[in-house]
């Protein structure tokens, strides 16, 4: 075995960049999903209960 030849080479330098790229946008979109879920729950409870943005 010579070792990878230079098409599997430069196909691993653009797959791997790439890859990594749309797992980290998949990620994302989902965590912006979950956090958009979590929002409304937030809002529902009670007044007096989430003051933390009123110190000071």
């Amino acid at each position: 075995m010579d070792g990878l030849s230079e098409g599997w080479l430069q196909f691993l330098f653009v797959a791997v960049p790439v890859l990594s790229l749309v797992g980290t946008w998949m990620g994302l979109r989902t965590a912006g999903r979950l956090a958009e879920r979590r929002r409304p729950r937030a809002a529902d409870e009670p007044e007096g209960k989430n003051d933390g943005d009123s110190n000071g």
